[in-house]
């Protein structure tokens, strides 16, 4: 089932493989670096995620990498961008338990651009 998926992955693979051949950094002492980072990146979460056969989870997947790439166009950076929560969801008592409500704002906020990177939202095991 996952096999229907595969022309889909194989093309945004290329358009990110394309993207690091072209790209121009902000810095031009950069440029160099900054297309290693997408293609090391690329390839590492392609090769990381190669098992997934989950439909739902390859879109997911999908979804949060052509949200990076789109970010990365738009701010001219290819690096993911930090999250920023929601009013309320941040307390004094960060090292204390949250209410489930506090809990549910900060998953809401958590974009999909950052989730593969994010221990927290299920996409990423603790190491």
């Amino acid at each position: 089932m996952a096999n229907l998926m595969k022309p889909e992955v194989l093309r945004l693979y290329k358009r990110i493989m394309r993207l690091s051949q072209t790209w121009n950094s902000i810095n031009p002492s950069n440029t160099g670096e900054e297309r290693r980072f997408i293609k090391d990146e690329a390839r590492t979460w392609f090769q990381r995620n190669k098992q997934v056969d989950n439909i739902q989870q390859i879109k997911d997947h999908i979804q949060e990498a052509e949200a990076r790439l789109e970010m990365a166009l738009h701010y001219k950076n290819p690096h993911p961008r930090p999250i920023n929560l929601p009013p309320k969801t941040y307390t004094a008592n960060q090292g204390k338990k949250i209410g489930t409500a506090q809990q549910r704002l900060r998953d809401q906020s958590r974009p999909v651009y950052i989730k593969s990177i994010d221990t927290e939202s299920g996409f990423r095991k603790s190491d």
